[in-house]
């Protein structure tokens, strides 16, 4: 390797270093100088410039790009920062939509969109074309995400899929494969997509009975590899996913709570397949697993780590440097940042202050803003800013009713 390349080399490996979220913002100019002497000071600083440019043409990527959120993959979506969050409140029946574009939270145009039956669930695929909205009624309905942020109802408002009742839904990275989670008989099951329409079609042989019935979330690996299931006192299950075939199998057996009557009440990849978090309540903490081959799950020493009461809902931000724990009954957010073994270190501040019952999270697609759906209102959809002041902190953004209260705002799912 020259030494050019190998500087080149050396000083890409130090701007990666740099959070995803920074941007460039270099406002500065070469003055103009007059005269010959000028002149010939602009031209060498031009020659070395030119020279720079040289080197860097060798480094891929020399400024890295910004991170989008990619909770289930990423994608060539020209769609815009959008949130739609699931009201499941009696008589509601609907799905409340929002943009954070231009740096504030607004509705989206239609504001609220009615669903057949109340959803349990929504997921949107990577693409940013379709979102999914499950409903414990027995049926899954899609819509078109138009470029304005609005949803259009698909299959002229008839179900893509029926006899199952699903409460939780993800979209695989491809984007061709949705996986569900049956609320009441434990089951797990896979619709393959149709990426032109949106239509689902169940894939036969694909349906796992879980070894418990509890169901409470689950995970996905970023190489669409291995699904893990929270199962509540059941512990977590581990399931194989083949993202060719869209087939699901159990492979590993159930790792318990830490103690009995526990419960793995939510489940998190982190970004580079490297680790799988648990909330559990009881001991109220989050429990971290290394990830091996098989998609088999070790404990790391050090953990759990405490978080507040009662952790329902877990997300890795996209940069893989944070992660946040939802807790359920006491209502913060506990906040800690990621070591490169899996250790997690409280942020200072954590936890932070959430409305009441804090359900589920995502992160917007610029990467910017955490947003909470609050099951028991007050405020039902609150957004936190990144603090700029101490990494990994929460700053309170904006909140937002997602309709007439009470609306028991349940599930969330952003635009990629």
């Amino acid at each position: 390797m020259s030494g050019a390349r190998a500087g080149c080399v050396h000083l890409c490996n130090r701007m990666r270093c740099h959070r995803a979220r920074l941007r460039w913002d270099d406002k500065r100019t070469m003055r103009d100088v007059k005269g010959s002497a000028g002149r010939k000071k602009r031209i060498a600083e031009w020659s070395l410039l030119a020279g720079l440019l040289l080197v860097l043409g060798g480094c891929g990527q020399f400024f890295p790009p910004l991170t989008n959120n990619s909770s289930s993959g990423g994608g060539s979506s020209t769609v815009g920062n959008y949130l739609y969050v699931a009201n499941s409140g009696s008589g509601l029946d609907s799905i409340a939509g929002f943009s954070l574009a231009s740096g504030k939270l607004s509705t989206t145009s239609g504001v609220t969109y009615t669903v057949p039956s109340a959803p349990s669930c929504v997921a949107v695929t990577p693409s940013d074309s379709f979102l999914y909205a499950g409903s414990p009624a027995g049926a899954i309905y899609v819509y078109t995400i138009n470029s304005d942020g609005s949803l259009t109802i698909g299959n002229s408002g008839s179900p893509v899929a029926t006899g199952v009742l699903p409460g939780w839904l993800r979209v695989d990275t491809t984007g061709n494969w949705l996986i569900g989670l049956d609320s009441l008989t434990g089951e797990a099951y896979v619709f393959s997509i149709n990426t032109s329409t949106g239509a689902l079609t169940a894939v036969s042989g694909s349906t796992v009975v879980l070894q418990s019935t509890a169901t409470h979330g689950m995970a996905l690996t970023p190489n669409d590899g291995y699904v893990y299931v929270a199962l509540g006192t059941g512990g977590v299950e581990t399931l194989s996913f083949n993202s060719s075939t869209g087939a699901l199998a159990q492979v590993n057996g159930l790792v318990s709570p830490k103690q009995n009557l526990d419960g793995d009440n939510a489940v998190a990849v982190s970004p580079n397949g490297s680790y799988l978090f648990v909330g559990e309540t009881g001991i109220n903490a989050v429990r971290v697993y290394s990830i091996g081959t098989g998609g088999v799950i070790n404990e790391i020493s050090g953990s759990p780590y405490s978080t507040g009461l009662g952790p329902d809902a877990i997300l890795v931000d996209a940069t893989g440097s944070y992660v946040y724990v939802a807790n359920g009954t006491d209502n913060t957010i506990s906040a800690f940042s990621l070591g490169t073994t899996g250790a997690l270190t409280q942020i200072s501040g954590s936890p932070f202050a959430a409305g009441t019952t804090p359900w589920a999270m995502a992160e917007d697609k610029s990467g910017t803003y955490l947003a909470v759906v609050d099951k028991g209102g007050s405020p039902d959809l609150k957004v936190y800013s990144f603090s700029t002041t101490t990494p990994g902190a929460l700053a309170a953004f904006a909140t937002s009713a997602t309709g007439t209260d009470p609306t028991t705002a349940i599930s969330i799912a952003a635009t990629e």
